[in-house]
């Protein structure tokens, strides 16, 4: 017989010793492995297993010596330090720093997975962040003003319910009567001329009642406010407040500026006191408070006798309610008022009264579109950790053989689970540091990139409650998507593990199935998002493709507010207009110009009521929008003249008056008929007049390419005569480079007469579309993200599956399968997980369209065209992602592949 080598004999004699069975079985299958890799020695071999057996029995001894009381079990499970086990007498803390000590070393010894897992959670929590930082700050956070929670803003309505100002008797007797109210005060944005100063200049002033700074609930840093009684009478001397930020941009904050005087429209206001620095009246960049009082408008009426008047809505307001009022409670009140006001005042109409909160009508163009984008970057967030959980899946299963054997050295299911969920949370919490730099670099990205700021001041930014946000989002998703590979793997098969490395039979087969849960849970959210942001690009082309009934190339616009004490009457209001319109066609490089009350996309119109002469007038009164402009407007803008003529240098003050209606009137009142030379009858004009029809224009839309069809009436200027007006004029290039010179020839009529909103029309027309716009984008851009995350699952749920299946592969190959019919196995699983993803995310895209119709132009939810796309476009995407899989198990060689098993 001969001798066998002492070193094997040596080793043998230690491991038996010193290491349990199934341990020992376990360590010299995992060298015996690495040995043939290596092409090494049975020497090798056995002087690695003396080593750790020498190692794991010094680690055993010192545990017992210095724990004398602890048991054998405990102190033998030391062999933590290689990865098998851990010790269950440790303290929490101490067992809690072991396993992130020993978390961070598994994940940095795969940085491949650690980099794609971590990158992946911080597109994530990153986009979320950034959205959330929106959402918190326009729904969340309250207005930057004290208790705004108790801010209304009240308002008429009408019989149908459409909301209205209040006349100035229903003004003073809800003031005086609403009991529920500390205080309840008029506000009149409206832009001044100030002048007295090198270049005359627009500034956004304020009409507000001389309560308003109290019901506001904000006090002047330095001066005063308005004095109730004393400030906003008839005779009062003119007194004006000045917004901080004005102070000290345009006014270089000079101390002086206290108690001096300011020219605004052409009148002298005494400075009396300058705001706060942090107050900002939400609805208007106003940077002139002035009383009430003294707006054009009220003293205008006022000469008129309208004061007294119920039938005009003028006043807009806001209120603030008392401690311990609810809205209900005063709305109640209000409409009770309103209701007793409609039986005593019979002349002004049945009208009702309606309180929102402040901050509801701040938001309420921006609230909806900010929660859908939150809802599109949850489904990203979704689809980014099933992407990760199926990439842990895939990493446990390759450690199922360490998992198993530290299951043999006695770890319980909780104490995996536990070291399982604690690399979990390094991945997340490394995720989520990612996420938040890439949730502040974002949130820059989108403010700049908004098409204006939002409303009332607000601004965003990552304060302790977006923190705590993205803290709790990390948490949450970790827990629940850690939990799933934690689970699967926390009560491994040990003699299945140790024999096999489980790799086949039913552990297999399970593990498959859970990666294939998540790849259709993320082709189903993929769907939905994709169908959202379908919907929205759809609708946002159709809003593009909508013809505006104008040409807006090469047309320059700005507008002028003529002071009404300068110019008090109308015949010396339009002479000023006339004077300035002529200057301006004579500037070199200007082919046309005009005047128009309400120059379409400005945000400026109204609505009239009309009755048709010859007919009896029906239940409910007739509304148009109605404009007024000069005999240049129609061929300046491209508005083409259907029928009769434009107006004339012959329709001026003093002639019968005379209207051009658009085609929509023309069809909608005398179908089949001629409307030219039919009149009308426009009862809200003081006093009421008749016009007749002299020309038929086409339509134009007038606030957004989404604008309903609607009668429209235009009016001359020359016989409507007002302060207000807008210069159009169309140029021969650039229209932005004759702005100083169309601006130097209004100054050539009257030096302190300043212009603003210089702007080109398709510049309007840009930002009419801007929101849309917008969130077509960011909807694209995050559909993008979802789209290459779900590619990537399903790509790595194939490429898994294949290596599991690499010996049944190399079988089928062995007995005789052609590639192809491998090929084609592997795509239609590929192609099944999408089916069932895009069966699911049909039937969701279907119930969850209802949240986006509101944001859609001329698009239904369920529009065939998008659904059929966006389907088809992730079939490609699933057939590429399954393809590259399926070309590699073709390629697997029998002979090896049943060797590696």
């Amino acid at each position: 017989m001969s001798r066998q080598p002492t070193m094997p004999l040596l080793a043998q004699w230690l491991l038996s010793r010193v290491l349990p069975v199934r341990l020992r079985e376990s360590i010299l299958g995992d060298l015996e492995e690495e040995r043939r890799a290596l092409g090494g020695g049975t020497t090798w071999l056995w002087a690695q297993a003396l080593g750790i057996a020498v190692r794991y029995g010094w680690e055993r001894a010192s545990r017992v010596a210095r724990r004398p009381r602890q048991s054998e079990r405990q102190s033998a499970s030391g062999a933590r330090q290689f990865g098998y086990g851990a010790s269950k007498g440790d303290g929490m803390m101490e067992t809690l720093w072991s396993d992130m000590r020993f978390g961070a070393r598994m994940l940095l010894k795969a940085p491949v997975f650690t980099f794609v897992a971590v990158l992946t959670l911080a597109l994530g929590i990153g986009a979320n962040t950034a959205i959330f930082s929106v959402v918190n700050a326009v729904v969340l956070e309250p207005l930057a003003l004290p208790d705004s929670d108790q801010l209304v803003i009240p308002m008429g309505r009408d019989r149908e319910g459409e909301q209205q100002y209040l006349s100035f008797p229903d003004f003073e007797d809800l003031r005086r009567d609403a009991t529920l109210l500390s205080g309840y005060s008029a506000v009149q944005p409206q832009s001044v001329n100030l002048t007295g100063r090198e270049e005359p200049q627009r500034v956004r002033g304020g009409f507000v009642s001389d309560n308003f700074f109290k019901v506001a609930g904000v006090e002047p840093a330095i001066g005063r406010g308005f004095i109730p009684g004393k400030d906003d009478v008839e005779g009062a001397e003119r007194v004006c407040v000045v917004q901080h930020q004005t102070w000290q941009g345009l006014f270089g904050g000079d101390p002086k500026l206290l108690g001096s005087s300011l020219i605004l429209n052409n009148e002298p206001f005494t400075v009396v006191g300058i705001l706060p620095p942090g107050f900002r009246f939400p609805f208007d960049e106003i940077e002139v408070w002035m009383p009430y009082h003294t707006w054009p408008v009220y003293r205008s009426v006022a000469a008129e006798g309208g004061l007294t008047e119920r039938q005009s809505g003028l006043v807009a307001g806001i209120g603030r309610m008392k401690g311990g009022v609810t809205l209900e409670q005063a709305e109640t009140e209000f409409k009770g008022i309103m209701a007793r006001l409609s039986k005593q005042f019979p002349e002004g109409g049945e009208r009702s009264a309606a309180l929102t909160l402040m901050k509801g009508e701040v938001i309420g163009g921006v609230k909806q579109p900010v929660l859908v984008l939150l809802g599109a970057v949850a489904f990203v967030l979704l689809i980014a950790c099933a992407n990760v959980a199926n990439l842990m899946l895939a990493r446990a299963a390759a450690r199922g053989r360490e998992l198993a054997t530290r299951a043999a050295l006695g770890a319980g299911r909780r104490r995996l689970v536990s070291q399982l969920l604690t690399e979990t949370g390094l991945l997340w919490l490394a995720g989520c540091a990612g996420g938040l730099l890439l949730g502040w670099w974002g949130l820059q990205l989108l403010l700049s990139a908004a098409p204006d700021n939002l409303p009332g001041g607000i601004v965003p930014r990552l304060d302790i409650t977006v923190l705590v946000f993205a803290l709790g989002l990390t948490a949450l998703t970790g827990a629940l998507f850690g939990l799933i590979p934690a689970l699967r793997f926390s009560s491994p098969n040990v003699t299945a593990a140790l024999k096999e490395g489980g790799r086949t039979g039913h552990e297999g087969a399970a593990r498959t199935r859970l990666h294939a849960a998540l790849v259709v849970a993320q082709m189903t959210l993929t769907l939905v998002l994709l169908v959202g942001s379908g919907l929205m690009l759809r609708s946002f082309q159709r809003l593009l493709r909508v013809d505006v009934g104008f040409k807006p190339e090469n047309l320059l616009t700005m507008e002028y507010r003529l002071p009404a004490n300068k110019y008090p009457e109308g015949a010396q209001q339009w002479e000023i207009h006339r004077r300035i319109i002529e200057e301006v066609r004579r500037v070199p490089g200007v082919r046309s110009a005009s005047l128009v009350r309400a120059l379409p996309f400005s945000g400026n119109g109204g609505t009239m009521s009309f009755e048709i002469i010859g007919r009896s007038p029906g239940e409910e009164p007739l509304r148009a929008r109605n404009n007024a402009v000069d005999t240049q407007y129609f061929a300046t803008m491209g508005i083409p003249v259907l029928r009769g003529r434009n107006f004339g240098d012959q329709d001026q003050a003093g002639t019968p008056p005379v209207v051009v209606v658009n085609r929509y009137t023309a069809d909608r009142f005398w179908p089949g008929q001629d409307p030219v030379g039919q009149k009308i009858r426009i009862p809200d004009s003081r006093p009421p007049i008749e016009a007749e029809i002299i020309g038929v224009v086409g339509d134009t839309k007038q606030y957004a390419q989404d604008d309903p069809d609607i009668p429209y009436i235009y009016a001359a200027e020359a016989q409507n005569p007002h302060i207000f007006n807008t210069i159009a004029a169309r140029t021969e290039g650039d229209a932005m480079q004759l702005a100083n010179a169309v601006r130097a020839a209004v100054w050539s009529v009257d030096p302190e007469q300043p212009v603003w909103k210089i702007r080109t029309q398709e510049s309007l027309i840009t930002r009419a579309v801007g929101l849309p716009r917008f969130l077509a984008q960011l909807m694209g851009g995050y559909a993008a993200l979802a789209l290459l995350l779900a590619a990537v699952g399903i790509y790595g749920v194939m490429s898994y599956s294949v290596t599991q299946r690499t010996h049944e592969l190399g079988v089928r190959l062995a007995l005789g399968a052609r590639p192809g019919d491998v090929l084609r196995m592997v795509l239609r699983r590929g192609l099944l997980l999408t089916g069932i993803g895009l069966g699911i995310g049909l039937g969701g895209a279907l119930a969850l369209g209802r949240v986006v119709q509101a944001l859609l132009f001329n698009t239904s939810s369920s529009d065939p065209a998008t659904l059929a796309a966006v389907t088809v476009l992730l079939l490609v995407v699933a057939l590429l992602a399954s393809y590259l899989p399926a070309r590699r198990a073709t390629r697997v060689d029998p002979l090896l592949a049943l060797r590696y098993e």
